[in-house]
């Protein structure tokens, strides 16, 4: 009786799993047609745009929120088909099991042998062959609804070939093209990659440089990165040996929005532990967020967490682990990949991952991030590695000049003013050079250089910001110095200049508002944090946002 009571329920259990199968393919037919409708429309529309005049910013603008759109859409959709095809093949499998537990759990009943009954090794050879046929059928059944649903929805639209396993893309639709200068203009009201904006930021200073925490958050997983952001999301990094991950936090409740991870390094470098394996700080713009890691890995994702492509670059083979941090140009990313086994320069195209150039150079190993020297003719990206500082054409990845006057570990990055850019590491030098042919119009060996924190300029000032606590100030005209101020401790988080002011952070969490005068550094505000920072901090809305060292999100907002 408990036999065929089992029996009835395993039967039972065949037909629901086979209902559900049907019900399941003619849903996932149904989503296919239907989203080839959508697509349509909106790829026809875009086309339309495609046409028009992208150098109107209100058309150009209207075609990106299309096209992100579009993809959001489109990447929805195939989630959702992923899904189906995966419950598809559990109830396959589910299926299966089903009739193999009833096929050998129940015997058939024994019968008195005929005369032309088969043999029992027949009778498991047929049963053999149709088990091997039921499978075979429901494989054909599952591939034939695959490739229905896959034609289906690529009637209308093209999409790209596989790219390499070095390259994982969700990219798929045309690509709309991105103004650089509209992208560079947008991005200074916001605070999008490392010190900031490119041109000079928009960001309102705080009324009072006094200030209440608003909220306070504990970071998933450590990093030495520093916060951006964009509206009303904050980003950042974090990362150990099984994964590395981008967060986004809401700024009006530091709540955790989202957050996108990778873990399929093929090593996982040596690394110490003043470095990490996230040090680099993320780059964002309207629709994207792009981060690298110390183990070579790159990620980008949209505002909604949703992974649009990835990529593995070389394991970078570098003492203390890799530092650089993405450089951000509207419509590629300039990746500074200065290791021992190679110096690299990559631009990235920022929608599909893949190379538009890349610039072997011989130098040597860097920490240091990349800056560029905007203007109409051309843009000029400056480097500086361990042996030479170079200029390169951001269109063509050419090596403009090449000065190999330095030396030591260079860890902080240029800065720009007008047609020069100005330099400053221990060990190295601590010079201006013109952006378009090197040249070096002063050097001063005789001061002390700063090894972590990257330089500002200011009123007509090159400031030095140093982990012993000194801020040295250098005449820009002349290259010597004009004064010298000191603080109780040091500075790793590079300062940053907005509306004419310096906001600096040394090691003790005092945060400054600093300006010039003719011969001294002025101390406007200082607040204390009470927490160790080596990360830059990121303005928001005349409120300040901190990511200090033991991992802590802090939200300071100014107070009257």
């Amino acid at each position: 009786m408990i036999n065929k009571r089992l029996q009835s329920e395993l039967h039972f259990g065949q037909w629901v799993v086979i209902s559900f199968i049907i019900v399941l393919s003619t849903l996932m037919l149904h989503d296919a047609s239907t989203r080839d409708d959508v697509l349509s429309a909106s790829y026809a529309k875009l086309k339309q745009l495609k046409s028009a005049n992208l150098d109107d910013p209100e058309i150009a603008q209207t075609a990106r929120d299309l096209d992100y759109l579009y993809r959001a859409t489109y990447f929805q959709t195939q989630d959702r088909q992923s899904y189906g095809f995966m419950l598809l093949g559990i109830a396959f499998l589910t299926l299966c099991m089903l009739l193999v537990f009833e096929r050998y759990l129940f015997s058939p009943e024994l019968k008195v042998p005929q005369t032309n009954d088969r043999s029992s090794e027949h009778e498991r050879k047929e049963r053999l062959i149709y088990s091997v046929c039921g499978v075979a059928l429901l494989v054909l059944i599952l591939l034939i609804v695959k490739f229905t649903i896959f034609n289906t929805s690529h009637t209308t639209h093209q999409v790209a070939k596989a790219p390499p396993t070095a390259l994982v893309s969700k990219q798929q639709t045309p690509a709309i093209p991105i103004n650089r200068n509209i992208a560079l203009q947008e991005a200074s009201k916001h605070w999008p990659q490392f010190r900031g904006s490119i041109l000079p930021n928009q960001n309102s200073l705080p009324v009072n440089w006094n200030f209440k925490t608003k909220w306070q958050t504990n970071i998933p997983l450590p990093g030495f990165n520093s916060p951006v952001v964009w509206g009303d999301r904050i980003f950042l990094a974090g990362g150990n040996e099984s994964k590395r991950s981008i967060y986004c936090f809401d700024t009006k409740d530091g709540v955790l929005v989202w957050q996108a991870s990778c873990s399929t390094a093929p090593v996982y470098p040596d690394l110490t532990e003043d470095t990490g394996v996230s040090a680099p700080t993320l780059c964002v713009d309207n629709a994207r967020v792009y981060g690298i890691f110390a183990t070579g890995e790159m990620i980008c994702c949209d505002h909604a967490g949703n992974i649009l492509w990835q990529r593995q670059l070389p394991t970078p083979d570098i003492m203390y682990g890799y530092a650089s941090s993405p450089l951000l140009l509207g419509d590629r990313l300039i990746i500074q990949y200065d290791i021992e086994s190679s110096q690299t320069l990559y631009a990235i195209d920022v929608l599909t991952g893949k190379d538009i150039w890349k610039s072997q150079r011989q130098t040597s190993a860097s920490w240091s991030t990349p800056i560029a020297k905007i203007s109409e003719e051309h843009t000029i990206i400056f480097t500086a590695g361990n042996l030479a500082a170079e200029g390169i054409d951001a269109a063509t990845g050419k090596i403009l000049w090449k000065n190999e006057e330095l030396g030591g570990e260079v860890a902080t990055s240029a800065i720009v003013h007008h047609n020069d850019f100005f330099f400053s590491n221990t060990g190295a030098m601590t010079a201006k050079f013109t952006a378009d042919k090197g040249e070096i119009k002063f050097k001063n060996d005789y001061v002390p250089a700063p090894d972590v924190a990257s330089p500002v300029y200011i009123n007509n000032s090159f400031l030095l910001f140093t982990s012993g606590g000194s801020v040295i100030g250098i005449d820009t005209t002349t290259g010597k110095e004009s004064f010298e101020h000191n603080f109780d401790n040091g500075f790793y988080a590079s300062p940053v200049v907005v509306a004419d002011k310096i906001i600096a952070v040394n090691l003790d969490g005092e945060l400054f508002q600093l300006n010039t005068s003719e011969h001294s550094l002025v101390v406007e505000g200082q607040y204390s944090i009470g927490k160790k920072v080596v990360s830059i901090p990121a303005l928001h809305r005349g409120n300040i946002i901190v990511r200090t060292a033991d991992n802590q999100l802090i939200y300071l907002e100014s107070v009257p």
